[in-house]
């Protein structure tokens, strides 16, 4: 018994077992997000460009001002605690990562921006219509564009209201008020006033409130939401007089009617929007689905009641269709297990829509939903505090082709507890290098000019870098970080973990920046591009202490560096191969004299020459010329001993004569401008004069209080000398 019994509890724990890992494996393969894991590898993938964004609400204050700041009483301290809430919300996005901030500036019928056709927002003073003191708009285009991200201007095209209540319309009954000034436009939708989009003066009328904007700010892109039609209850709007009276006979359902008016809306505001300022970004945020499948074969295989064609009457497939906005961004704020409309089906959906289009596709995200404790169809937002699903899908917007950004809803969030983990998980992870907004090639633009005259110093705060730039496209610079044994690469994904920052241009000619993230000049080298409002990126201007075009010249010749490339430039000199060019290296009398003679652009008729100078070396008619011409009488005997090294002195003895040959001024010295130099006593006298010419004319100055004239002169050393008597001949 006791033994049967021991075997009968064996076989059934193996049972057990075999049946979990079946189970385990069974979970593992059915996996809401398995048919997309080609698209979410187990490291983030790396991108150089992605549009980083989030939403700034206004309405009912839920971001910016704070409810707390709107009712401060005393204007300039109300302005001031405005200003640095707003800076707040930015320094967070740029810290990041982020390039683009999508701000409210119209959610009810009203402005943050000085504006005549509508009031001043409630949400700024508590009062509608009441001057705040400041322009919000002009205000958060500085702060975006001081951290180099662009800020679109979102507005609702069609709510006047949050309610219906007498207080509320009270409150809109003041001047420049649409619900004043055009009643007959107003209806009810979601007990909130709106405007009839089947108005065609209505709808001009949000056009042109758009477009004052558009003309007097310097914003980067019109944004909408997902508030187009917007009822509980069918034909809660009320708008069966308006369909009689505009319709004409057109459209045999006025739900077709309506999604037209939609159109034209978007349509119109188009083509006004390009033809005002053609690099402006037009841009709409629907809400997930267009339509389900069941309801049309193009649709995505979701189950909702709630689609954009059908309940919004805002056929957002066709604006994409079309191109007649820039990007689409998707409220996809599911996971991937939603049973309804799932993450990965709605952003694969999306993904074949825009594909081949010039419309960029974004994801909105929601972050708000991180931890909310109250979803039952999306509880990853909770599993490990979200950090799974939103890592799944942030990989998934980055390595999906067609995906070309995420937006998140909305900014406040990114202070909240529940969602710290995601929000370090973001830093630390997923949006742990900085991007480049990607570029609409549709929409024009060109790469500016590269930048010119890059220089590197060592200073207090960091390493320096300056550049010049006179080309009016420029908007701002991307500066990459490399060492001098990597490869430069700006144009590949991987150019992302070397791009340390995005400098605004401030005004023409010299451009300045701080690493201050630096460690040493020695081995480092950067990279500065220009880009134009729209992205386009220039070639890069490469700046570090070391050569363009010799490997072996860096930090330890770094005060020859300009000397030797600048020669090389002028065909003065040439490596040793290999792409080296020995700069420690003594040079030898043959070269020296080549060099020289390439330098003042000496000429002569040869009669004769050294004997030990070989007719077939490359340095014979250089020697030659220089024996003409009494630049040197050789070592004696006839011979010039081209193969040995040649002293200081020596070789500015020759200089000095090359200068006098070819009539480059030079002022006279005398012996006492030698009496600094601890070492002059060394100084042979068939060397003093020119000596102290050179030091007179600062064509050389020496090392420390030291001219070592018997040492014997390195490349480095007769680079330095010969770029500067090429300057004084140029």
């Amino acid at each position: 018994m006791h033994i049967k019994s021991n075997s009968y509890i064996r076989l059934f724990s193996l049972l057990f077992l075999c049946l979990l890992a079946l189970s385990i494996t069974f979970q593992s393969f059915a996996a809401a997000w398995d048919p997309y894991l080609q698209y979410i590898p187990a490291a983030t993938p790396v991108t150089k460009s992605q549009l980083r964004g989030a939403w700034i609400s206004t309405v009912a204050n839920l971001d910016w001002p704070s409810s707390k700041t709107r009712a401060i009483a005393d204007t300039n301290l109300r302005i001031q605690k405005s200003k640095e809430e707003l800076i707040k919300l930015l320094d967070k996005a740029a810290a990041l990562n982020m390039n683009a901030v999508f701000l409210q500036v119209r959610s009810t019928g009203d402005a943050l921006y000085k504006s005549s056709l509508a009031p001043w927002s409630r949400y700024l003073t508590g009062t509608f219509g009441k001057d705040p003191g400041f322009d919000p708009l002009q205000f958060a285009i500085d702060e975006a564009h001081k951290r180099n991200m662009e800020l679109h201007a979102w507005f609702n095209p069609y709510r006047i209201s949050m309610d219906t209540g007498n207080a509320t319309k009270a409150s809109l009954n003041i001047p420049k008020s649409v619900y004043k000034e055009h009643p007959d436009w107003i209806r009810t939708a979601s007990n909130r006033f709106v405007l009839d989009p089947g108005i065609p003066e209505a709808r001009k009328w949000v056009e042109d409130c758009v477009m004052e904007v558009v003309r007097n700010y310097d914003i980067d892109g019109v944004h909408f939401d997902d508030y187009f039609y917007y009822e509980e209850v069918n034909n809660e709007m009320g708008d069966d007089s308006t369909y009689q009276k505009y319709n004409n006979g057109q459209f045999a359902k006025k739900a077709d009617w309506r999604r037209n008016n939609t159109y034209l809306l978007i349509k119109e505001l188009s083509a006004r929007i390009s033809s005002e300022k053609p690099w402006v970004k037009f841009g709409i945020s629907p809400s997930a689905i267009w339509r389900n499948k069941k309801d049309d074969p193009a649709g995505s295989n979701t189950n909702s009641s709630y689609t954009n064609y059908d309940k919004c009457y805002a056929d957002t497939k066709k604006w994409v269709d079309e191109e007649l906005i820039d990007y689409i961004c998707p409220q996809i704020y599911f996971t991937y297990a939603n049973p309804a409309a799932p993450y990965g089906e709605l952003a694969s959906w999306w993904s074949n829509a825009v594909k081949g289009k010039n419309v960029h596709l974004y994801i909105g995200q929601a972050l708000y939903r991180i931890n909310e404790g109250n979803s039952t169809n999306d509880r990853d937002f909770s599993t490990d505090n979200g950090v799974p699903e939103m890592t799944r899908q942030i990989k998934y917007n980055t390595a999906k082709p067609e995906i070309q950004g995420s937006v998140m809803f909305r900014m406040n969030y990114f202070f909240e507890s529940p969602v710290q983990a995601v929000v370090s998980t973001l830093q630390k992870d997923l949006w742990s290098t900085k991007v480049l907004v990607p570029a609409m090639s549709w929409k024009g633009g060109h790469a500016p000019a590269v930048p010119e005259n890059g220089t590197i110093s060592s200073s207090s705060g960091g390493i320096r870098l300056t550049w010049t730039d006179n080309d009016a496209a420029t908007v701002y610079y991307a500066i990459y970080r490399y060492s001098n044994t990597e490869t430069i690469d700006i144009n590949s994904n991987e150019s992302a973990r070397k791009l340390i920052a995005t400098v605004r241009r401030k005004t023409a000619g010299l451009q300045q920046f701080t690493d201050t993230a630096g460690t040493g000049l020695n081995g480092a080298v950067y990279v500065v591009t220009a880009l134009d409002r729209l992205h386009n990126q220039s070639q890069g201007l490469k700046l570090s202490n070391g050569s363009k075009y010799f490997s072996d010249v860096g930090q330890n010749v770094y005060w020859a560096v300009d000397s030797i490339d600048y020669l090389y430039e002028k065909g003065i000199v040439s490596g040793v191969g290999q792409n080296n060019f020995m700069p420690a290296a003594n040079s030898k009398r043959g070269d020296f004299i080549l060099m020289l003679v390439k330098t003042a652009g000496l000429q002569a008729q040869l009669s004769s020459n050294f004997t030990d100078v070989p007719a077939n070396s490359y340095y014979y008619n250089a020697i030659g010329t220089a024996r003409e011409l009494g630049l040197t009488a050789g070592t004696g005997n006839g011979y010039f001993d081209p193969k040995s090294g040649i002293t200081r002195q020596d070789l500015l003895v020759q200089v000095y004569k090359a200068a006098q040959v070819s009539g480059i001024p030079l002022q006279a010295a005398a012996g006492s401008q030698l009496a600094a130099f601890s070492d002059s006593s060394q100084i042979s006298s068939y060397a003093a004069e020119a000596m102290a010419v050179m030091v007179k004319n600062g064509i050389i100055s020496g090392s420390g209080n030291r001219l070592n004239p018997r040492a014997q002169a390195t490349r480095a050393e007769i680079a330095v000398i010969l770029s500067k008597l090429l300057q004084k001949l140029n």
